[in-house]
């Protein structure tokens, strides 16, 4: 049992990972084309955050960004997954 929970944790943080690369790459794409290479060093450099840089998208191009709430929204559900299924606990 310990075997198939470590397991399915592994592919929790495995998806995790990937919804949060796919945050960080729309992140770094739209700096980019806001300010070419300039945006792209910014986007490499700074965190995406919650709050300030949707709000900026926002207020920049005239639209809510749904899907980058979307993909946070998985990344942070697949990060609570994985943490209901992790057991370091050797007596199961």
């Amino acid at each position: 049992m310990r075997l198939v929970r470590n397991t399915l944790c592994a592919v929790f943080v495995i998806m995790a990972l990937l919804a949060a690369f796919g945050v960080w790459v729309a992140y770094v794409s739209v700096w980019y084309q806001w300010q070419g290479v300039f945006g792209a060093l910014i986007g490499l450099f700074t965190s995406p955050g919650f709050v300030i840089f949707p709000f900026i998208y926002w207020v920049v191009e005239n639209s809510f960004p749904t899907g980058y709430f979307i993909m946070w929204g998985i990344s942070v559900v697949f990060w609570g997954l994985a943490g209901l299924t992790y057991s370091d606990d050797d007596r199961t």
